[in-house]
């Protein structure tokens, strides 16, 4: 059986990075982090709390894999043949050593990956160790009798089977055969299986003692290639440093003897322009800006003739009376354009006071007129304030008046039960007051009329003071006070509580 089954690989991941190029970086993972499966192998990715099954049609940036936590690599051969060995006690000394094949199919990768289903044959064996029965199969029989021990547990494991199959998460187990070995065998068997290890383990020194050896020569011959390639390389150091310092000092006599020259030269030009300068300047001194003196030394030089002399102070004289002329007519012009000049600024400055006065004329005309605005929208202010103040004092007064109309209702009322009270009870009857007059008082509550401003004038409480347990004639007013003679006349009102003790005797 295969070392490592069904769990072939198993890789943990840690917080993908971005890949890519500058402008278009994506979060991935490396190709190198996929693990590469068989034909007969799939992936499992672990997302979260999920499995996705993967049969290599995954790439590193789906996000299947950027978001993975973990993936492993699960074989999915059919009937993978898994040995399990136990031992039974047997009627003699010895025991019987069961060797059981289980032929494993993977049926579902992701529960094979969740239940961590790392060692197929520990659960086979705790599987096997679980048959009831199993261990007293030899324990009537010699060790020598391994044939019928093989039958018996064959059938039982058979039988077994076929009433409770094992289970394993995500792997369908089948039974195979199965072997008995006796204690000589089994240690036969121990002891070749002892010898083979041996064997493997003398290869694997030996191969490994080539691969050191091939290794050691290996390095050996790369260390002299590297030896070769640096005295290579030194040589070449050495013979491009010389060439460098030939070129540099080659380089550098040109340099200075071109330099010498060159002074050389610059010097020989300097003091021949030195002495064209003096030459120079002789001959201003001499001649200046004089034309006449110029042509006279032209001539003597040789450079013009003395027809050409002549022709050229002739010249000279009529472009002198020419010049002379043409500064008479400049300055003339000169005179009419700073007469011409002198009155444009006139001009200009009696434009300039007259549109200044113009501009602080609309200054002040613009400030009238905002001060009229001012004033008229704060009389418009001070009218709307008066209008409000009026009405809010005409609506005071009606409120006013409305409430104590109401008031005053309210007191008559009273009066004229209470009075309704005190006849029906006889109280008048021993007193001096007339009740005619008490009842020509209740009436109607009159509404005050204007005064003479023409506002609404105060309304004037009827009833004043309160009923003190005796009914009594209110003073009388002068008749310009009120309106009419009922109105005169008022009565206090009756206390309730110091009447009532009074009305029932």
């Amino acid at each position: 059986m295969a070392e490592k089954y069904p769990l072939v690989e198993q890789r943990e991941y840690g917080r993908p990075e971005k890949r890519g190029g500058l402008w278009r970086k994506r979060v991935t993972r490396g190709d190198d982090e996929l693990p590469m499966v068989a034909a007969h192998q799939v992936r499992v990715f672990r997302v979260g709390e999920e499995y996705v099954e993967d049969h290599g049609q995954l790439r590193a940036d789906d996000p299947v894999v950027v978001d993975a936590s973990s993936v492993t690599v699960v074989d999915r051969r059919i009937e993978v043949p898994v040995v399990v060995e136990t031992r039974i006690p047997s009627a003699e000394a010895g025991d019987f050593t069961v060797r059981a094949w289980f032929h494993c199919t993977v049926t579902d990768p992701c529960a094979v990956v969740r239940d961590g289903v790392t060692d197929v044959e520990a659960l086979l064996l705790s599987h096997l160790r679980e048959v009831p029965g199993l261990t007293e199969d030899g324990s009537d029989l010699p060790v020598v009798d391994t044939a019928a021990v093989r039958t018996r547990i064959d059938a039982r494991l058979t039988a077994y089977h076929e009433m409770r199959p094992s289970v394993v998460s995500g792997i369908r187990a089948r039974h195979g055969a199965i072997e008995v070995l006796t204690p000589e065998e089994m240690s036969a068997y121990v002891a070749e299986m002892e010898r083979n290890r041996r064997d493997r383990e003398r290869d694997r020194q030996r191969e490994e003692m080539e691969q050191e050896a091939a290794l050691d020569r290996a390095l050996r011959e790369a260390e002299l290639e590297l030896k070769r390639e640096e005295i290579r390389s030194l040589q070449a150091v050495r013979k491009e440093r010389n060439r460098q310092q030939e070129e540099t000092l080659r380089s550098g006599y040109e340099r200075e003897s071109g330099a010498e020259q060159q002074d050389y030269e610059l010097e020989i030009e300097r003091r021949r322009n030195r002495f064209t300068r003096t030459e120079i300047e002789d001959d201003i001194k001499l001649i200046g800006s004089d034309p006449v003196a110029a042509d006279y030394l032209a001539w003597r030089n040789g450079d013009i003739s003395a027809d050409e002399l002549s022709q050229r102070l002739h010249q000279a004289e009529e472009r002198w009376d020419s010049r002379k002329d043409d500064r008479l007519r400049l300055d003339r012009d000169y005179e009419l354009t700073r007469r011409g000049l002198d009155r444009e600024d006139e001009r200009w400055k009696v434009e300039r006071d007259d549109r200044r006065h113009e501009l602080t004329r609309k200054e002040e005309r613009e400030e009238t007129a905002a001060e009229r605005e001012e004033n008229a929208r704060r009389w418009d202010l001070e009218h709307q304030d008066t209008l409000r103040q009026r009405i809010e004092k005409r609506e005071d007064a009606k409120e006013l008046q409305r409430d104590q109309h109401e008031l005053a209702k309210q007191q008559l009322t009273v009066r004229a039960t209470l009075g309704k009270q005190a006849i029906d009870r006889g109280l008048f009857d021993s007193t001096m007051y007339d009740a005619g007059a008490f009842i020509n008082s209740v009436g109607d509550v009159p509404y005050n009329q204007t005064t003479p401003q023409g506002g609404p004038e105060t309304p004037q409480p009827e009833l004043k003071g309160e009923v003190k347990g005796t009914l009594r004639r209110a003073p009388e007013r002068p008749a310009s006070d009120t309106g009419t003679a009922a109105d005169d006349t008022d009565v206090d009102d009756f206390d309730p509580a110091n009447q009532e003790g009074s009305l029932g005797h």
